[in-house]
């Protein structure tokens, strides 16, 4: 493009483009009939097809779709010799994969409120039935405010539309290494929960200052985050909560059933750690408080979003008395509903951590039902995963010589050695309920 060119005698370009970014270019400009700045986005000559034009058009009515604070306005859209544009809002500010070049380890309400508002984007998606699949550092700007903005949807999917749920990969991958959840790097389905992956990677690196997976090969790479269990920030920065290393290590379970169930969960472990937002010299707005106060806006969930138990700042929910909910687990056990039982007794062990801490008898106890749920259901290499999981943990609170550690290495050590029972006899014990 030329510097300084006017597009439909109303977008006049800079004096140099911002960026080249795969399928497009990226120049400043002014939009001269409203007086403000934009950006405009090009698909780039040297890949231009019919299908890339048809990318950067679905891209752009799938974000306009998405009426949401932390998604950057679609303005307009045209062609200029030739060459499709998007007209966007421009965002004064610096995406996250500089911020944590320039300032990491960034402070821990800061990573909490940048999470937060990531969490209502991606609600506002899943009402619309929209997946991102792309949620990484550079894909998500803070602005000078401290407002969270959520980019290129290039890669996002939407449920039961035909325009909208194929695309292409002209010179893309269906996401990116490290961040992109294994059931993408499978091929398999993608749904809500994919994103949340790409949340728990995002937060590992804002954590940590580097992404959760690395290699000195991409084989490497993808076999560390394919077989290896999730990573925990805490233990490469210590100072990591409690409540915010297990958040991540769950978004970043290898199966999505492992992962909260929504982004409302998510939320609602991060809301109440997002309280201390120290100002970042250079980067962001001087009056804290107003940060904060537009942080927790941009940021908020809907009522109808939040799940049941959780607590919001400020406020806490009456405990409930969580036996009922014990034995409803028993009786889908004994019905046959493994899945549904496993399931079952991950949320309640989540709630009870979230109400007494991640240590609390019950919460252990739970979580080794749904790992027996899994052998149940001839999910050996899950069942594996969760008794790997719960052993680490006991042992780190009770010590290694304890009996119910002890217990836990000869049952597990039982299930490694066990055959994997064959297909016809997982379906008959409800594998696939």
């Amino acid at each position: 493009m030329v510097p300084g060119a006017a597009l439909k005698d109303r977008y006049k370009l800079g004096r140099f483009p911002l960026a080249h970014k795969g399928m497009g270019e990226v120049w400043p400009a002014r939009d001269t009939l409203l007086d403000r700045p934009v950006i405009v986005k090009f698909v780039n000559a040297a890949l231009l097809d019919a299908d890339l034009v048809r990318r950067i058009r679905r891209e752009a009515l799938l974000t306009a779709r998405l009426d949401h604070p932390g998604v950057p306005a679609i303005h307009d859209l045209g062609e200029h010799d030739g060459r499709p544009y998007v007209v966007l809002q421009k965002i004064d500010g610096i995406d996250l994969a500089d911020l944590i070049a320039e300032r990491s380890p960034l402070p821990i309400g800061w990573v909490a409120a940048i999470g937060a508002q990531i969490c209502g984007v991606l609600l506002a998606a899943a009402r619309i039935g929209l997946v991102h699949r792309d949620i990484k550092p550079s894909n998500v700007m803070l602005d000078r405010s401290g407002a969270v903005k959520v980019l290129d949807f290039g890669l996002a999917a939407i449920h039961d539309d035909d325009r909208y749920s194929r695309i292409t990969q002209t010179g893309q991958s269906l996401g990116t290494l490290g961040y992109m959840a294994p059931e993408q790097v499978d091929g398999g389905h993608s749904d809500h929960r994919t994103d949340l992956y790409g949340l728990g990677a995002t937060l590992f690196d804002l954590l940590t200052g580097q992404p959760p997976f690395d290699g000195a090969t991409t084989t490497t790479m993808l076999r560390r985050q394919m077989q290896n269990p999730p990573p925990r920030p805490a233990d490469l920065r210590p100072d990591t909560p409690t409540a915010l290393d297990d958040l991540v290590h769950a978004l970043l379970s290898i199966d999505p059933e492992d992962r909260p169930s929504s982004a409302a969960d998510v939320y609602a472990v991060l809301a109440p750690l997002s309280q201390d937002l120290p100002v970042i010299p250079g980067l962001l707005a001087e009056n804290v408080t107003a940060v904060q106060a537009y942080a927790a806006i941009v940021g908020r969930v809907s009522q109808q979003d939040r799940p049941e138990t959780a607590s919001t700042c400020g406020q806490t929910e009456p405990e409930v008395e969580p036996e009922p909910s014990v034995a409803h687990g028993e009786r889908l056990y004994a019905a046959g509903e493994f899945r549904a039982a496993a399931r079952h007794w991950r949320q309640l062990a989540a709630r009870r951590a979230r109400e007494r801490g991640e240590d609390d008898p019950l919460v252990f106890d739970l979580r080794l039902r749904a790992a027996r749920a899994h052998v149940a259901l001839g999910e050996h290499d899950r069942a594996i995963r969760q008794f790997q999981s719960l052993l680490q943990d006991r042992v780190r609170t009770d010590g290694p010589d304890h009996a119910a550690v002890l217990e836990l290495r000869q049952e597990l050590a039982q299930l490694i050695g066990a055959p994997e029972p064959p297909r016809s006899s997982r379906l008959a014990s409800g594998a696939d309920r």
